[in-house]
């Protein structure tokens, strides 16, 4: 069963690789850090249909692969059926411990408690364990926020602050980078529509006329010749489990 308060991953996962650019884009950038060989047994959290875990498997033999969204795991498996997958939440990701290297990709900024998810990564994962996650933190959709800041649907953290949650749980960091991504959209309803349609957004409790009205307002203060600038922050950051 898919959690409440999470994006609707699941119900979306068909259309989800059609609509998922700026997480795709975010895949390739983390890829970059990943070694030529992969230690095994190597974890994937949040893994979804599996666009960083092509990037995962073409490194290593050992890879386990999960998602809390039953559709999105049959996609992954169906595509990559040489990785093992498996339905788990990541704050209960699959033992047995001894994990060398932990992956994620776009999956930290819906956890509800990341500090204790982190430091259950923790305990599975072998002395000395690789980390390399990447995930979306603030300055995402910046301009929509500027003029509704009570649509986020958490609490959105600085890097800075996600550095200091990783030492918390027992990493050590050993590099870190953000940046930033642009998308364009013809408009502030073609944004949204774009990130209803891979899942990315929480049902919120706003009605439809104060939906329209925020939409408007975001179309009126950032609209340019071309549309929209839409803009995605995100944090890639590389730790070794102390």
């Amino acid at each position: 069963m898919i959690p409440s308060g999470l994006p609707d991953f699941d119900r979306r996962a068909t259309q989800y690789d059609s609509h998922a650019a700026p997480q795709r884009e975010a895949a390739s950038w983390l890829a970059e850090w990943l070694p030529e060989q992969i230690p095994a047994p190597a974890l994937e959290l949040g893994a979804g249909t599996g666009l960083f875990t092509r990037h995962l498997a073409a490194r290593t033999r050992g890879l386990v692969a999960c998602d809390v969204a039953p559709r999105m795991v049959q996609i992954g498996r169906n595509s990559l059926p040489e990785v093992a997958w498996s339905v788990a939440e990541a704050s209960h990701p699959p033992g047995p411990p001894g994990y060398r290297s932990i992956f994620s990709c776009s999956l930290m900024q819906w956890i509800p408690d990341p500090r204790e998810t982190l430091r259950a990564w923790h305990r599975l994962a072998a002395p000395g364990a690789q980390l390399i996650s990447g995930w979306f933190v603030r300055g995402t959709l910046a301009g929509f926020y500027a003029v509704c800041p009570d649509a986020a649907p958490f609490r959105w953290r600085t890097g800075d602050e996600w550095i200091e949650l990783l030492q918390e749980a027992g990493w050590r960091s050993v590099r870190s980078e953000t940046r930033t991504f642009a998308r364009r959209h013809a408009s502030a309803v073609a944004m949204l529509r774009e990130m209803h349609r891979a899942g990315t957004v929480v049902p919120h409790r706003f009605g439809a006329g104060r939906l329209r009205h925020v939409l408007r307002r975001y179309d009126e203060t950032n609209r340019e010749d071309d549309g929209l600038q839409t803009t995605f922050a995100f944090l890639r950051v590389e730790a070794v489990r102390l």
